[in-house]
C-alpha cells in the first residue's frame, strides 16, 4: 500500500524517500520532500514535507504543510500547517497557522505576515 507523498503535494520538484540532498533550493515551483534535505528551501509556491521527510534548515514558501520533521524556521507568506505527525524544532511564522492535535512544536509562533521579498528571510532580527 502506498503512502501519500509530502502531504499530498504534487510538487514540480520531488525528493523521494531514501534520497538525501545537501544545499539550497530556490525557485517558483512547488516542492515535495519525502527524503532528507539539509539546507534552505525558498520557493514561491508550496512546500510539502511528507511523514517520512526531514528538513534541517529553513523553509520559506507561500504555503507549507509539514507532516514530517523540520529543524529550522518555517516561514509562509500565506499559510503554514502542521499535521498530527509533524515535529518542528524552530519557529513558525505565517498569517494563518494550523496546528493539528498531536503535532509537536518546540519554538515560537508568529501570526504576523511574512514578507519574504522585503526581508530576504521572512523575519527581522
Amino acid at each position: 500500500m502506498s503512502r501519500p507523498s509530502a502531504a499530498g503535494s504534487t510538487g514540480s520538484t520531488h525528493l523521494g524517500p531514501g534520497s538525501r540532498f545537501v544545499g539550497d533550493l530556490s525557485g517558483e515551483e512547488d516542492v515535495a520532500v519525502d527524503g532528507r534535505f539539509e539546507g534552505t528551501i525558498a520557493v514561491g509556491g508550496k512546500v510539502g514535507i511528507g511523514a517520512g521527510g526531514e528538513v534541517r534548515g529553513d523553509v520559506q514558501a507561500r504555503q507549507i504543510v509539514v507532516s514530517g520533521r523540520v529543524q529550522g524556521h518555517v516561514i509562509a507568506t500565506e499559510r503554514a500547517e502542521l499535521t498530527s505527525s509533524a515535529v518542528v524544532e524552530g519557529s513558525v511564522q505565517a498569517p494563518k497557522i494550523v496546528i493539528a492535535e498531536g503535532a509537536r512544536l518546540e519554538g515560537k509562533v508568529a501570526t504576523s505576515p511574512a514578507n519574504l521579498e522585503a526581508s530576504g528571510k521572512g523575519s527581522e532580527g
